[in-house]
This record gives structure tokens, sequence and C-alpha cells, in this order.
């Protein structure tokens, strides 16, 4: 004979730990619903402004690079000035994004071929500012406002450029060259110390580079 079902009093529902669960949610989100609901959209918001600036920046790197491929024409022709006049505006329309980046980088070469060399001193801290991340311009960047500064005879300050050049950026190929220039700036400054210890990281550092067998003769004559 089937035993009766025991009637589950109120007292008892309550009392189970899911259904108290639920009751504490219940009247937590009744309590801060309107707080909660805000919270939402706000999230909402951030999520939707977040692809929107995703896209954003997609389409900047779209049109940019586009740009870019047309100004590239003149600068890889040495036609420099119709360069300059083309990729400028990607610098400061498109900032921010990679083909920014190359065309400031351009925009520097194109100057310095130009012996404008202030122009090129500032595209090119322009790359060591905001665009250092790019390994492809990076060291060249830093090593260009060195290059610039030289034109000024400013010799410890290009040293310490084309130092960072090589430092930052170690497993660049040019980077033993980076380090003689600077070596050959710092003496010239008159800091023959600091010259030569950049000649001895060379030759440790760089033993199989054709720079080092260049620094071996000037350790022994300095």
């Amino acid at each position: 004979m089937l035993k009766p079902r025991k009637r589950i009093t109120r007292k008892e529902i309550k009392e189970d730990p899911l259904v108290t669960r639920y009751l504490k949610i219940q009247k937590f989100y009744n309590k801060h619903s309107r707080i909660i609901q805000y919270g939402g959209i706000a999230i909402l918001a951030i999520l939707v402004i977040g692809i929107l600036m995703t896209r954003s920046k997609r389409n900047a790197e779209i049109t940019a690079a586009s740009k870019l491929g047309v100004a590239e024409n003149y600068y890889h022709a040495q036609e420099y000035s119709k360069a300059i006049d083309e990729l400028i505006p990607i610098v400061e329309t498109y900032p921010g994004t990679q083909s920014a980046g190359t065309s400031a980088f351009y925009v520097a070469n194109a100057y310095y071929a130009l012996k404008d060399y202030t122009n090129a001193r500032k595209y090119y801290q322009i790359c060591v500012d905001e665009y250092a991340q790019n390994e492809l311009i990076g060291a060249a960047s830093y090593a260009g406002v060195a290059a610039c500064l030289e034109t000024e005879d400013l010799f410890q300050e290009a040293a310490e450029y084309y130092e960072k050049a090589a430092k930052k950026y170690p497993k660049d190929f040019k980077a033993p060259f980076y380090l003689k220039d600077a070596g050959r700036c710092y003496i010239i400054a008159g800091n023959i110390e600091k010259g030569k210890e950049l000649y001895q990281t060379i030759r440790n550092d760089y033993a199989e580079s054709s720079v080092s067998e260049d620094v071996a003769y000037l350790l022994e004559v300095l």
C-alpha cells in the first residue's frame, strides 16, 4: 500500500538551500533593480563603443594603407617633395595606425634626403615617441634622430641616440653598426672611455659582424 505523500510546509520550502538562495537573489534584485539595470545598460554601452572603436580603427587602417600606397610611388621614385605632400596628411589624419607610422618614417627620410634636417629630426622623433614598438622602423628612427643631431655637431646627444638604437633593438642586423657610430660620436664628444666600452661590446656581442674587426683596430690605437 502506497504511503501518502508528505506535504511540504511553507517553512520547509523557505529552509531549502536553493530556494533560500533564490529568495535572497530576488530580494537583492528588487532592492537594487534600478542600479542593476543601469549597470547592464552601461556594460552594453561599453561593449557597443568598443565594437565601434575597433571597427573605426580597422577602417582607418584600410583607408590609410590605400593612401600610403599612392604616396610610396613618389617616395620610391625619389620625388620627395611630392611624397611629403602625400604622406604628412596620413600622419596627421590617421594617428596610431601602422600606415601613419610608416608614413612618418618616410617623411623623415624624405626630408633628410632633401637636407632639411630640422624637419627630418621632427618626424624621426615622432616615430621614436609614437611608433617605436614597430621594429621595422624603431631602430632606424633612433639612428635617424642621431644622424640629424650630428649635422648640428651635437655629438654627445647623437651618441646617446645611436646607443639606444642598438640596445633597444639588439637583434636588428644594424645594431653593431649603431654601436660603432655611438662609440665614434662619444669619442668626438671627448668621452673616449665610453667609446672604447661600446667598441668592446661589439667585440663581445657581435664578434661575427664585419664591424668587429674594424673596432678591434680602433681599440688598439685609442
